[in-house]
């Protein structure tokens, strides 16, 4: 009984090491696919004479082909090879660092990393790309939110693992994690925040926690793993305490 335990558990070792294998190769490609509008661009400035105009407007195209090339990375990669490869929705539990299962989660947890860099290059474009448009772009990788959400580039967000309520704001360099490193473990636990919710600037999330709906969370501070924080509410400090009551009034878009 327990060789043939072993026997299954080296087989599935084997799959998961070959659909990582398979993960970085189908990674690459489309990586390297997906900037082939810049490329075509650069070869042309550099094999041609373009007339004046061109090169008075080669900013503009290039910024139109650096575009097309996020769109189709971010679509191409978690929609084909992330779902094909990689688990795509995280169960909760705990599996050790050495394990394949947790081998495809660390990877599955980062897999967004590449394109997360590719939208911060829109940070320049102020509350146009670096806000509105990003968690709709990272719904692409599992992230679960509602309408109006808003969050800054500069976060840190298990997008598989954390769910966001409508009208809530997730502001510069936050952590929303649904993931923990324990005694040589990931202990996977979803982050869920509610309505109407505000998360500060250097906050840090941590897994199992609930948010309530219209709680607000101030600078630098931070909730334990597994709170449940009530609603209509002001939290500061790290771990965070309630320092006031929270009313919010017509708080639904025009």
């Amino acid at each position: 009984m327990n060789k043939q335990i072993s026997a299954i558990m080296s087989l599935e070792s084997i799959i998961d090491t070959f659909r990582l294998a398979i993960y970085f190769i189908l990674t690459i490609g489309v990586l390297l696919v997906s900037f082939f509008p810049e490329g075509w661009l650069l070869f042309f400035y550099l094999n041609t004479e373009p007339e004046l105009l061109h090169c008075l407007l080669a900013p503009l195209y290039f910024f139109i082909a650096y575009c097309i090339t996020v769109i189709f990375y971010g679509v191409i990669h978690s929609q084909l090879v992330v779902r094909l490869t990689l688990p795509y929705r995280i169960k909760p539990g705990n599996y050790p660092h050495h394990s394949s299962k947790g081998r495809l989660i660390a990877i599955r947890l980062t897999a967004d990393g590449i394109f997360k860099s590719m939208i911060k290059v829109f940070t320049f474009l102020p509350f146009v790309w670096g806000i509105f448009l990003f968690p709709y772009l990272m719904r692409l990788y599992g992230l679960k939110c509602g309408k109006n959400v808003h969050i800054a580039t500069n976060t840190w967000i298990d997008c598989p693992l954390v769910e966001i309520g409508d009208n809530s704001f997730i502001g510069w360099n936050s952590v929303l994690s649904g993931h923990a490193n324990e005694n040589r473990q990931f202990v996977i636990e979803p982050l869920k925040v509610g309505k109407n919710c505000t998360i500060g600037s250097y906050c840090v999330v941590g897994p199992g926690v609930e948010v309530g709906d219209n709680t607000m969370l101030g600078i630098m501070s931070g909730w334990k793993k597994g709170t449940k924080v009530p609603p209509n509410g002001v939290w500061v400090g790290a771990p965070a305490k309630r320092i006031k009551d929270r009313h919010l009034k017509n708080m639904e878009p025009k």
